[in-house]
């Protein structure tokens, strides 16, 4: 009986290491490592902001913010009842419809100008990720079953909370091109993904109506730096931009400068740390990278679904419905699911 119990054990953590070794994918070679190296943000064999980023910092150095991160405490880390959610049939809406639908932290369903996108999604909570992106009660109630065929999936970066291979390998019938930043690519060729349906972009490249921006973060699964991270904007009658993660700078002033009527910016406001101002858009900032941009209506994401970092987890939503008042820019505050008709005035409550 221990003996039959020894090797499903053995089993299954081997099953679970393979899991993971395909999970972390696969740096960039050949053909797509050489346009890396071509990049002007390739430096000394990796990727570099515009700006000198530390990843970390602080009085207590790496190990001392690693400490914090893991064992830290806080109150309200996580929400004591489930999060409301709202179940919307994605796959009834018509196509003719324009909306935006938040799935969870950073996951975005978009519609318009006829054609389907979707941002960095995270719909399922497999190896390696399980044991520090636990969701929060009902926050997980989308799954890769929910989504219709994509015409765009789009990739911020690499991190684990932006790109689930699992997920991206469920819809992989499903999607008819992935837009990504430069390295990125070769995770999706290596998790089977036809190479014609690859889309790398460096910063100021496009794709179809995608256009490929900066933003002040960093990449990688093992290896850091070795595939670009960016913001993105859907260029067209409509502008919707989508931050992905990064510190605050200028170039949102620039962005709103080179594309002006920005109607929806989705902006990253959470899992935050004093110590990774550089990496990550503190809430005091958000307001006035917001304006720098000069967008319309707001839609603040990167919350609400996992405890990434030590700060209760509505500080992020109360710090930008405070910020927000006398703005000449309208708050987007949707349950996780409810759409945003981008067609139309909407307001929503304080659900949180």
């Amino acid at each position: 009986m221990i003996y039959t119990l020894l090797v499903i054990v053995a089993v299954l953590l081997g099953w679970q290491g393979y899991e993971f070794w395909v999970a972390v994918g696969r740096q960039p070679r050949g053909e797509r490592l050489e346009r890396c190296r071509r990049s002007p943000q390739w430096r000394d064999g990796e990727f570099v902001n515009v700006h000198e980023t530390p990843t970390l910092t602080g009085d207590n150095g790496f190990f001392g913010q690693m400490w914090k991160f893991l064992f830290g405490r806080v109150d309200d880390l996580r929400p004591n009842k489930d999060i409301p959610v709202v179940k919307t049939s994605l796959h009834d809406i018509p196509r003719s419809e324009e909306v935006c639908v938040w799935l969870g932290h950073s996951t975005v369903y978009i519609q318009t100008q006829g054609m389907r996108f979707l941002f960095d999604p995270v719909l399922t909570n497999r190896l390696p990720v399980w044991w520090f992106m636990r969701p929060f009660r009902g926050a997980d109630r989308y799954t890769v079953d929910d989504i219709p065929d994509i015409d765009y999936l789009v990739i911020t970066h690499d991190h684990w909370d932006h790109l689930d291979w699992k997920t991206v390998t469920a819809l992989r019938d499903r999607v008819a091109h992935v837009v990504c930043t430069l390295g990125i690519g070769e995770h999706f060729e290596y998790w089977g993904y036809a190479p014609k349906k690859i889309h790398d972009l460096d910063w100021g490249e496009s794709y179809g109506p995608l256009r490929c921006l900066p933003t002040r973060h960093f990449s990688g699964r093992m290896s850091q730096h070795k595939a670009l991270w960016a913001s993105y904007l859907i260029d067209g009658p409509r502008r919707i931009f989508v931050s992905g993660d990064g510190g605050y700078d200028e170039r949102f002033q620039q962005i709103g400068e080179q594309y002006p009527d920005i109607d929806l910016a989705i902006m990253e406001n959470g899992q935050y740390d004093e110590g990774w101002h550089y990496i990550h858009t503190l809430p005091r900032e958000l307001p006035q990278a917001i304006n720098d941009l000069g967008a319309r209506r707001v839609l603040t994401y990167h919350n609400s679904k996992y405890a990434l970092a030590n700060h209760a987890w509505t500080a992020p939503l109360d710090s930008i419905y405070e910020h927000a008042k006398g703005q000449p820019w309208q708050l987007l505050t949707p349950r996780i699911g409810e759409p945003i008709r981008l067609r139309e005035q909407q307001t929503f409550g304080k659900w949180w």
